[in-house]
C-alpha cells in the first residue's frame, strides 16, 4: 500500500478461500465488464475481508482470490503497486497491457522449459485499450 488504507477510500475486499473454487465469469451479456455478476457479488458480501493499513502494508494474495474494492469516499489517494509472482511453469494467456523488462524473470529455481495445466475453462479477458482495468469497468457500468 503506497498511501494508507482506510475503510473510507475504498480498500480491497477479499473473498478468503474463493480461489479454491469455480473461476466465475466477468462477461455478462456477451460484454466484458470485468466484474463478477450481482449474484455472486450479493452471495460473497457476507464474506468479504477488508484489507486495510497504513503506507507500506502489503497484501498477498492469490490471482483467482474473489476480489473488488468499493468507491473512495474521502478526500485521501488509495495508490497501489500491483506485483505479480508466477510459477517459472505458468504461462500468461494473454499479453501484459503494461510489460516490463522483468516479466518472466525467475526470482528462484531453474528455467524447466515445461508447462503445468490443470483442467478448466477460462473465457479469456478483453485486451485493454490502455493501462487500467479499471477503465474497462468503468466503460462496461456506462454501457459503453
Amino acid at each position: 500500500m503506497v498511501d494508507e488504507v482506510t475503510d473510507e477510500n475504498g480498500p480491497l475486499e477479499v473473498v478468503p478461500g474463493s480461489h479454491r473454487g469455480p473461476i466465475e465469469s466477468i462477461w455478462h451479456g456477451g460484454r466484458f465488464t470485468g466484474a463478477v455478476s450481482a449474484a455472486v457479488k450479493q452471495r460473497c458480501v457476507a464474506q468479504a475481508v477488508r484489507c486495510t493499513g497504513p503506507a507500506g502494508a502489503v497484501c498477498l494474495m492469490h490471482t483467482r482470490l474473489l476480489h473488488g474494492s468499493t468507491a473512495n469516499h474521502s478526500d485521501h489517494a488509495r495508490t497501489l503497486s500491483i506485483v505479480v509472482y508466477s510459477a517459472e511453469d505458468a504461462v500468461p494467456l494473454c499479453p501484459n497491457p503494461v510489460p516490463s523488462r522483468y516479466e518472466g524473470l525467475i526470482v528462484h529455481g531453474d528455467k524447466t522449459g515445461n508447462v503445468r495445466s490443470t483442467p478448466f475453462s477460462l473465457r479469456l479477458p478483453q485486451k485493454p485499450t490502455g493501462a487500467s482495468f479499471f477503465v474497462q469497468q468503468a466503460a462496461a457500468q456506462a454501457g459503453a
